[in-house]
Parts: C-alpha cells; structure tokens; sequence
C-alpha cells in the first residue's frame, strides 16, 4: 500500500503541475508580451521625442546660418572686414544689430578678421582673438561650422558657436561672421520634454553635456562640464537605436538619435523600473485569475489521481503476490502489456545512456574563451559576414600582447602574473558588447574579435580604450608595470578568412614591438601613439 500511495501522490501532484505549468507560461509569456509591447512603444515614441527635439535644433541653425549667410554676402560686409575703418564701423554694427533683432534673443553677432581678432561684437564687449578656435580654422577652410559646446572667451558663459565665413571676390575666406546661441534656450525648450520618468540628454561630438532636461548645469567652464553619460557614446556604433545601460546607477533603456547637421546625439532615457512597474500590475491582476482557475484545476487533478491509480494499486498487489509466493493461478501478468514496456523502455535507458563531459570552452584562470573556441567562433562569424551583401559593414581582429609581461613573472612571482591576466580580462569585458568574441590564446595574449562594424573610428577608438586598460592597471598597490602591443586586420580588406586575418593582426603585433611597444597598428591606417 506505500507503493500505491507514493504512485497516488505522484500523479496527483504531476496533473497539479501540468495544470500549473500553462497558468505559468501564460502569466510568463503575457508579462513578456507586455515588456515587448511597452519598450516598442517606448522606442517609437522616444524616437518621435528625439526627431522633434533634433528637428528644433535644425531649425535654430538654419535660421542662423540663413541671416548670416545673407550677412556674408553684403559688398559693406566683405570689404569692412578686409578694411575696417573708423567711418564705416557705427554703419557696420547697425547692419549687425538689425539683424540680431531678427531673433529676438540677447545672443551676439560678431565679425572676425582673417588674423582670429574680432573687429566687431554687437554686445560691446571686449574683442578677442580666436586664432585657436575650431570655429575660426573651419572658417579660414572656407566652411561653415556649428562648434561643440565651449566657454564664450568675453563673457564666460558655455556657448555654441554658429558661424559661416565671408569670402573676397576671389573667393577666397578673409574672416568669419559667427552668432553665439546661449544653451539656456535650448535647456529651457528640451525641459518641456521631462515628464518625472524620461528625461533627455544631448552630447557634442566630444561627449559634454550640451543640455540635461532634468537637471541644469552650472558649470564655469568647457573643461569642467559633466561628462557622465559619455560612456554611451562608447557603446553606440550606429546613428540611431536603443540600449539598454545601466544609467545613474539605474538600469535604462536609452533611446539614441544623432543631428546629422551638428553631430551632436540625442539620447532620451527611461529607467526601466517604469516599464516593470507596468508590467507588474498587469501581472497581478492575471496572478488573481489564475488562482482561481488552479483551485479548481486541482480539484480535477486529485479526481483523476484516483481514477487513473486505482489499476495501478491492483497491478502493485500482483506484483507483491509473485514476491510472496502466492498462488494467482487465475491472474496472469503477461510480460508484453504496458507496465512491462515500461519497464522494458526504462532499463533499455538507463543501459545504453551515455556519459559525456563537455570539454570546457573557457579558460580556466580569465574565464575568457580558450584559442580552439575563438577559432571556431571568429569561422562562424566570418560565414556570416561572407553571406552578408551589405559592403559598408566591417569586421575588426584584434591580436593584444601584453607588454614587460614575462618581467613582471620574474619579479613579483606567477601568482601576481596570473592577477594581471585576470584583471586585464575584467578590462577587456567591460569596454567591449556582450557578443563581441574575447579570448586568450595562452600566456600574455589576447584575441578580439567585434563583427558588425559601421565605420573604422569604432575600430581606433576600441584599440585606445585597450592600451589605456594595459597602461592603468593597478594590482596590490602596484601599477604601470605592463602596457600593450595591439595588431589589428580588418575584413574584408586583410582577407575575408581565418587564418587571413589572423596573419595580418600578428604581423601588425610585431610593427608595433619593434616601434617601441605601448600601441596599435593596422596596415589600413598606421596610427602614431606617442600617450
């Protein structure tokens, strides 16, 4: 009887949880039906935010770049700045201030000459050279500019520069005409978008905050500006899309979008409790339900428990029967029926069952992939790149040999050694996306591999984070005792197979050694490195 009531409870608790098992793959499945649903709306309507805010921006510069441009082409324009004299300038700044009034805004107008000193400031205040100012040296290139956010050299207020040059007949560049936008206009339009759950940052070029929607910033001076989101920048590869980061130490679905006319890129950031707090609600009203309709799925399940063990019981009665020797002349148990089957199938397992061991693809001491899993990763990301028809894709193979390595074993012993391994792995881990390929080869080398490249400033920008990695490393109180020599090939145009690639990132390995270590080089841009 302990055998039928171990089978009973049994089956009793196997139909609970085939009743158990849809409930929790519908509550399972709706909740990620709804994150699904709610980052996708979140997506579209960070996008339609992020476009709005892109497209105000736009038109403020092409505003500005509209009345300059007119500015630049006036003969009195163009020859004050050639030859500015006493009896033209009050005519020259009323033309300046007449189109400031344009903008009804308090931001300047100036005219700068050929040598960086500005001659005219509608604001009256002191004049100053910008021989040194990017905006100047594209002026002087004959182009028109829209600087990242720097300190204004008369006033000090965090400014953007717009600025367009004036040509002589000759069409040559003789100076510039430049309006400073003050960041206050567009932190107080970009605030109107903060709602308490997403608000909005935009970076320059160089990762500085321009404008942050929920909170202003009080910054003296272009050095000094908050550059705490800037490590987005450095997971962003494309132009446009969502990431998921962890943000202000919060996890947030960052919704990216770049102005191509500034470079600039806007980011608008949800933190992603909001969507699970959603999510949540959701879920507990469908918990509720589901109780419900459990109780009564297991009700059902302990009817047939009973139905469904009863031939069972009898079966185990039978079978303690034989063990004991009674007669059952009259009860046959044939070999052939379906607990003998079972039994059958069950022992026909368990004796051919195989016992197998996966080989490890890690290496033991970095945890990072070992040289045979590379290989076959970096032949199976190549089969994907091969098929790919799309030509501006790229594929970067990273060899890493770590600098003064073998002086350090010798030195400060093998246990410390293999601390510099492990921590220069946690480096490479943190810097790179989840499906880029890391791995040791053995010793002090390294491979990495990153496919899905849009342009060849990711590949630049990668190796520098990596030198820097090697060059900071602070074990016991130690530091600056390795730094790195990194070769780089890139598919297609080192070849489009393994051992290709691997050829061309192992050759650049040794340029790079024997020119003085501490550097990356790739036979498709040599990079001098002197940091």
């Amino acid at each position: 009887m302990e055998i039928s009531k171990g089978i009973r409870a049994r089956l009793f608790f196997f139909f609970v949880v085939m009743g158990a098992i849809p409930f929790v793959i519908l509550i399972t499945a709706g909740a990620i039906n709804t994150i699904a649903e709610l980052e996708d709306s979140y997506k579209q309507n960070s996008l339609l935010r992020n476009a709005i805010i892109s497209e105000h921006i736009n038109e403020l510069i092409e505003k500005n770049q509209a009345v300059l441009k007119s500015l630049s082409m006036s003969p009195t324009i163009i020859e004050y700045v050639q030859h500015p004299t006493a009896d033209k300038h009050d005519y020259v700044v009323k033309i300046l201030k007449d189109a400031d009034e344009i903008f009804a805004d308090d931001n300047l107008t100036a005219l700068t000459g050929a040598d960086g000193w500005q001659i005219i400031r509608t604001d009256g205040a002191t004049l100053v050279n910008l021989k040194k100012r990017q905006h100047f040296q594209e002026a002087m290139k004959g182009r028109s500019y829209v600087s990242d956010i720097i300190t204004s050299m008369a006033t000090g207020k965090m400014v953007i520069i717009i600025e367009v040059p004036v040509f002589d007949k000759a069409g040559n560049p003789v100076g510039m005409i430049q309006r400073n936008f003050d960041l206050s206009a567009l932190q107080d339009y970009v605030t109107t978008f903060y709602d308490g759950e997403v608000y909005v940052v935009i970076m320059d070029r160089t990762g500085r905050i321009i404008v942050n929607s929920d909170e202003r910033d009080t910054l003296n001076n272009e050095y000094a500006i908050d550059n705490s989101y800037k490590f987005i920048l450095d997971r962003i590869y494309n132009s446009t899309g969502v990431i998921r980061l962890d943000i202000n130490e919060e996890d947030s679905l960052a919704t990216y979008s770049r102005n191509l006319d500034t470079g600039w890129m806007i980011v608008t950031i949800r933190p992603y409790h909001y969507i699970l707090d959603q999510v949540y609600d959701k879920a507990v009203k469908a918990l509720v339900f589901g109780m419900v309709v459990l109780f009564v799925g297991t009700l059902v399940a302990y009817l047939l428990s009973m139905r469904v063990t009863k031939p069972i019981i009898e079966m185990t009665n039978v079978v303690e029967d034989i063990a004991s020797g009674k007669d059952i002349e009259n009860i046959k148990v044939s070999s052939d029926d379906e607990l003998g089957q079972m039994a059958a199938a069950f022992n026909k397992i368990r004796s051919e069952r195989d016992a197998y061991q996966l080989e490890s693809e890690l290496d033991k001491l970095t945890e990072l992939f070992n040289k045979k899993t590379m290989e076959n990763l970096c032949k199976m990301k190549l089969k994907t790149f091969n098929e790919n028809e799309n030509s501006n894709i790229f594929m970067a193979f990273y060899i890493i040999d770590l600098d003064h390595f073998k002086e350090v074993n010798d030195l400060l012993g093998h246990q410390f050694g293999d601390k510099v391994l492990v921590e220069f792995a946690k480096g490479l881990k943190k810097i790179f996306r989840p499906n880029d390929c890391i791995g040791r080869f053995g010793g002090d080398e390294f491979v990495v591999i990153v496919d899905s490249l849009p342009n060849m400033e990711v590949v630049i920008r990668k190796a520098e984070q990596i030198k820097q990695i090697a060059f900071n490393l602070a074990i016991d109180g130690r530091s600056k005792f390795v730094t790195a020599s990194i070769g780089i090939a890139i598919a297609p145009q080192n070849g489009r197979d393994y051992e290709s690639l691997f050829a061309a990132a192992d050759k650049a390995v040794y340029h790079v050694k024997n020119n003085g270590k501490n550097g990356y080089y790739c036979e498709l841009f040599a990079e001098d490195d002197d940091e």
